[in-house]
């Protein structure tokens, strides 16, 4: 179960990541990935640095459903809650 503070954990580390692709921006939950810059390669790297955060793989099109950090995180939140981690594409 996925618990308030887990999702404060989730959003400090989306929050890290967003920070590592735009090191020269203030990051907050409502920034959005494309608002700031993001693109294709950017995205690349977001899930990667995602990917080893929170030890799963996370689609690139997850970012372009989720674009920004508040909704990213509860994605990502979702997707560790699953019990069957079958879809690793957050569209949903």
């Amino acid at each position: 179960m996925v618990t308030l503070s887990t999702f404060d954990h989730i959003i400090e580390q989306v929050i890290v990541a967003f920070q590592e692709c735009f090191p020269d921006v203030a990051i907050n939950r409502q920034s959005d990935f494309f608002e700031l810059g993001g693109d294709s390669l950017a995205v690349a790297g977001l899930c990667v640095s995602l990917e080893a955060r929170f030890n799963t793989e996370i689609h690139p099109s997850s970012v372009l459903y989720h674009p920004t950090v508040e909704e990213l995180a509860y994605a990502v939140k979702a997707l560790l809650a699953s019990p069957e981690p079958a879809t690793r594409d957050l569209k949903a």
